[in-house]
């Protein structure tokens, strides 16, 4: 049997050399045709070099040597590493290697940049010699820029060196991997263009903020004027994300501490500051607490989970490396508004009320900004690039979200003013009315007190002093029939001026009575009174007055006054007239009016002056009243008195 040795031998040549090379074999099996060595004549200003460069993600968290020496199989730097980095890299260390090539016949010294945002940067370079992988210095006194954001490659003339960069990202979503090598002179103008990449998203964003500012001045005035504290918490809203807007705009791809901390944490929690306010702000606008209880209870578990959901945030951030968990926090924290605004949203069209319509048509744009946002956030799906950054701007989806919202928040506001403005007409309009009814209502126990004192005096006066002055004039009237022929003229005198005081206290009698307060009874006292007053003379008195007397109200001091200007003018007709017949006429309409007709003589200017003192204190009377008097000759005399019943 032949046996061929030379294969045998072959072989074991080659496991020889595979144990002799040892770690550093498994690191050149690395640098396989796929990936190609990179020449500096090929870097004009700078060059990307994702499709010449290998990563590798360290899932176990190896050792850094350990790690360095011993990569296994590379993959290619995808183009959605360059748009955002999955969040399970974050947290882990992340290994790219890349060989380059100083084909020039000078030192050759080049920028490595290898993308956003990055808490530390660590270059190795493989040792040839040693085979193993050697920290790169920094290079001190020469590091112009910081070094988590570039390293410095140093080249011989015809040197290859292959470079391995371990990489740790900051606790954010927006890291992006973008292998790209860069000439000194021209790393400031690069870096410049990385952050001008978006220029129409920060003009769109400083816009958005100004419009928040405006806001934030309106609700400011408007908590001034009115002390409602519903502007304060929109202010507080506008306030925050306007601060949210403004720094993503400022601070964009700035590779700095103070923007590792926004984008890291900072940015969520003045989002979730900013909508916790929303929230407070739409349970007061909408008096939900009174109006709408279910959606009072929905927004009170919103003000929850979303504080729960900045306290977990903090502490996951600052106390753990759970970047993952920190990161689905947000998620759910964030999906928790979106059902919150599909909620608002149905429930304004079932309740079908202007004023949660017109918030949720707000509210349909914020919601479909918000979830555009928080998709192009947690997918490396982008849009047609022929559309530009903007359409895949995952702000700008919640911007014209946010701003939409505000524009028909502006409409919900115009309406509810409108509705508070007629709530506090009605409202001054109750108020008046009850001022009015308590006002009316107050004169009417005054009148009614009054009414009662009067009844009371009247029944007094009747019952004390009419008796008495009856009994006097009785006892007179016994006097003289006894004294028969020898009676005395004060008798007579005091039975005179006891009739006349009980006619006259029965005229008081009449007008403090308030069941007399109407005309028809003084018509019927007047009728009465001048019956008897002209009984025993030869002068024939006639009251004419309507058929149908309405129920007209007329005060005690009207019915006083009006009496006894009746009485002074029969009074006058019966002593100076010489009249044989006396009419009492009464009219009813807007006022009033009596006439006194006699048929005499009339008033002549030469004997006016013997009742002169009567028809002053008649006029006197009747102007007290605002009624009016007049007294005119006609075939006698023609007193009238003209009263308003008004």
């Amino acid at each position: 049997m032949t046996i061929h040795t030379k294969p045998i031998i072959l072989k074991i040549c080659l496991l020889f050399f595979w144990v002799l090379c040892g770690s550093s074999a498994s690191l050149l099996a690395q640098q396989k045709p796929g990936w190609d060595t990179i020449k500096t004549s090929e870097i004009r200003f700078f060059k990307s070099i994702k499709e010449k460069t290998g990563l590798y993600l360290d899932e176990q968290g190896s050792p850094e040597k350990e790690a360095v020496n011993s990569l296994p199989e590379l993959q290619t730097v995808g183009p959605n590493y360059t748009r955002r980095i999955p969040s399970s890299f974050v947290g882990k260390p992340v290994y790219l290697q890349f060989t380059i090539k100083n084909d020039l016949d000078t030192v050759t010294t080049v920028y490595f940049l290898p993308g956003m945002y990055f808490e530390d940067i660590d270059l190795f370079r493989y040792n040839r010699q040693t085979n193993q992988l050697e920290p790169e210095p920094e290079y001190p006194g020469e590091g112009i820029f910081d070094p988590n954001v570039v390293s410095k490659l140093m080249l011989q003339p015809g040197e290859t060196a292959t470079f391995v960069t371990k990489l740790a990202f900051i606790k954010t979503t927006i890291n992006t991997i973008t292998p790209t090598l860069s000439f000194g002179h021209f790393l400031p103008t690069l870096l410049t263009e990385l952050q001008s990449e978006r220029k129409i998203n920060t003009v769109i964003s400083f816009l958005v903020c100004g419009i928040m500012l405006m806001m934030i001045f309106y609700s400011l005035a408007e908590f001034y004027i009115n002390r409602n504290r519903v502007f304060l918490y929109y202010s507080a809203y506008a306030i925050l994300l306007g601060v949210m807007f403004f720094f993503k705009a400022y601070l964009f791809k700035t590779p700095t501490v103070s923007n590792y901390f926004f984008e890291s944490y900072f940015d969520f929690i003045l989002q979730a500051g900013g909508t916790l306010f929303y929230f407070m702000f739409l349970r007061k606008f909408t008096q939900s607490a009174t109006e709408f209880p279910l959606l009072n209870k929905v927004l009170l578990i919103q003000q929850i989970v979303t504080i729960s959901g900045m306290l977990l945030f903090t502490i996951l951030h600052f106390f753990t490396d759970l970047f993952q968990v920190q990161n689905l926090v947000e998620n759910i924290v964030k999906y928790a508004w979106s059902a919150c605004t599909v909620f608002f949203i149905i429930f304004a069209i079932v309740k079908r009320h202007h004023l949660l319509t017109y918030l949720a048509i707000g509210h349909c744009f914020l919601f479909a900004g918000g979830l555009l946002s928080l998709f192009l956030i947690n997918s490396t799906y982008r849009f047609n690039p022929y559309l530009g950054s903007l359409v895949n701007d995952s702000l700008f989806w919640y911007e014209m979200g946010i701003l939409f919202e505000l524009m028909f928040f502006l409409v919900a506001l115009s309406y509810k003013n409108r509705l508070d403005i007629s709530a506090r007409a009605r409202e001054k309009e109750r108020l008046l009315l009850e001022y009015e009814k308590s006002a009316i209502e107050r004169k009417m126990a005054v009148l009614a007190a009054k009414q009662e004192e009067r009844n009371r005096i009247s029944a007094d006066m009747h019952d004390e002093l009419g008796s008495g002055v009856t009994a006097i004039r009785l006892m007179s009237e016994l006097a003289k029939t006894k004294l028969k022929d020898h009676s005395l003229p004060e008798l007579e005198r005091i039975s005179n001026s006891a009739n006349d005081l009980i006619s006259k206290m029965n005229t008081i009698i009449w007008t403090m009575k308030s069941s007399n307060d109407t005309v028809d009874n003084m018509i019927a006292y007047v009728r009465s009174y001048a019956a008897e007053f002209f009984d025993t003379t030869e002068i024939r008195c006639i009251v004419e007055y309507p058929e149908q007397l309405p129920a007209i109200e007329m005060s005690g001091e009207k019915r006083r006054n009006v009496f006894l200007c009746i009485k002074e003018s029969l009074n006058n007709a019966l002593k100076h007239s010489s009249a044989t017949e006396v009419r009492i006429l009464f009219k009813i309409g807007p006022h009033l009016v009596i006439q006194i007709i006699d048929n005499g003589v009339g008033v002549k200017s030469i004997n006016i002056s013997e009742f002169s003192n009567g028809l002053t204190n008649m006029r006197k009377r009747m102007e007290s009243i605002d009624g009016h008097f007049s007294i005119r000759n006609e075939n006698g005399t023609t007193v009238t008195l003209s009263i308003p019943l008004q």
